[in-house]
């Protein structure tokens, strides 16, 4: 936290304006003294014990924002030290003027979420997982259920670093609870939480690499129609779609999910869509697609990414059926391409449908030819292609 963070908060930036109005003596006099304590910044034992005197002071003149704003910082200054009981202790003071509705409710909400993400930048995670169970069960009082629900995913994601199923199973199951009617039906108007929440349980599942719930949770996301997600949640989706299209070897329908995802994470700027786009080229080889993905205008701009150059070469190779380009591409840019634990588990059907096509335009001009000549031309061994031979016959 830097002390531009300590002094000026973004929650504050209207309390420069004075208002003296009302001639209230009082409130001005707690509000300088508020002022003068952040003023002491660079001293943070002197501006712990001046924020005190404000609080004090605001007890016995019947609690205000002023309390609460004085308590927020005394929670930043401990959090900058580090003394996560301290941040606890007076984070409770906090939550007691938020169920007592002592401050606005937006106001409330906002120096709530801050907090938050303070704590998710500079805690470790016990802790933090400590102090959103406490904000939680207040936000759940208060019938804040906006804020409890943004809180609530923000408390999975920790659980979700930290392996901590079990725990995150409930969680996410009491978040799906909150978008469904009695029926179990999605409510409309929280569609879009439903497919976040959903989302969380797809990074559950492949974490812990269970397929039948993986499945049947994207399948869920596929039927929410009434949603506007974020478009990284979407491309994690539609990614999620993709690879388990891959592995029922549905190629043109996984090569559709992953053009999605690569649109979604390149319009939310996000890393994942150099490596889907890898995916999208390697789905739309294996589908024999005439199209090219890396054609598009979306796909171009990233043909100078070191992964992208290696497997553009891969595609020349594979549209040109030059075997012997393919095959040292696949072993000399292997730190690039094979890289991916995804990309390895299909580079044998990827090298199948690349030997089958090659099969094709080899024999294509001769009446006969020997197995002994396609084995040579191929590098592959005698049974390898007497089994494409049969697959192209029963084709």
């Amino acid at each position: 936290m830097s002390d531009d963070d300590f002094m000026f908060d973004e929650e504050d930036e209207y309390e420069f304006e004075y208002e003296e109005d009302d001639g209230d003596e009082e409130v001005v006099g707690i509000e300088t003294k508020y002022y003068n304590a952040k003023a002491l910044r660079e001293d943070p034992a002197a501006a712990l014990r001046e924020f005190q005197l404000v609080i004090d002071e605001d007890n016995s003149n019947g609690r205000s924002e002023w309390g609460f704003k004085a308590t927020k910082q005394i929670i930043k200054l401990h959090l900058q030290a580090r003394d996560f009981d301290k941040v606890l202790e007076f984070y409770d003071r906090m939550l007691d003027y938020v169920r007592a509705s002592e401050v606005a409710r937006n106001y409330a909400e906002k120096s709530i979420n801050n907090m938050l993400e303070r704590v998710s930048s500079n805690a470790d995670d016990q802790f933090s997982r400590e102090f959103y169970q406490r904000t939680l069960d207040v936000l759940k009082e208060t019938q804040s259920e906006r804020l409890w629900l943004r809180t609530s995913l923000r408390l999975a994601k920790i659980l979700l670093q930290q392996a901590q199923f079990d725990e995150l199973s409930v969680l996410l199951a009491t978040l799906k609870r909150s978008c469904e009617d009695e029926r179990g039906i999605i409510i409309m108007e929280r569609g879009t939480q439903a497919l976040e929440v959903n989302a969380v349980y797809l990074e559950m599942y492949e974490a812990q690499g269970v397929d039948k719930p993986f499945k049947d949770t994207y399948m869920q996301c596929e039927a929410v129609k009434s949603a506007v997600p974020h478009p990284r949640i979407m491309g994690y989706i539609h990614e999620c779609g993709g690879k388990i299209y891959m592995s029922e070897r549905c190629w043109a329908k996984a090569q559709s999910c992953f053009f999605d995802a690569f649109k979604n994470y390149d319009e939310a700027g996000s890393n994942r869509r150099v490596e889907v786009l890898q995916y999208l080229v390697l789905a739309s080889m294996l589908s024999e697609s005439e199209v090219n993905p890396l054609s598009s205008p979306e796909a171009k701009s990233y043909e100078n990414e070191p992964p992208i150059r290696a497997i553009i070469d891969l595609v020349h190779a594979y549209e040109n059926r030059d075997v012997q380009a393919f095959e040292r591409i696949l072993s000399s840019d292997q730190s690039a391409i094979l890289e991916d634990d995804f990309i390895k588990r299909y580079i044998a059907d990827l090298r199948r449908t690349f030997r089958m096509q090659a099969i094709e335009g080899i024999v294509m001009p001769y009446t006969r030819i020997r197995i002994g000549t396609l084995v040579r031309i191929l590098a592959a061994t005698t049974a390898e292609v007497e089994e494409l031979l049969v697959a192209l016959i029963l084709d």
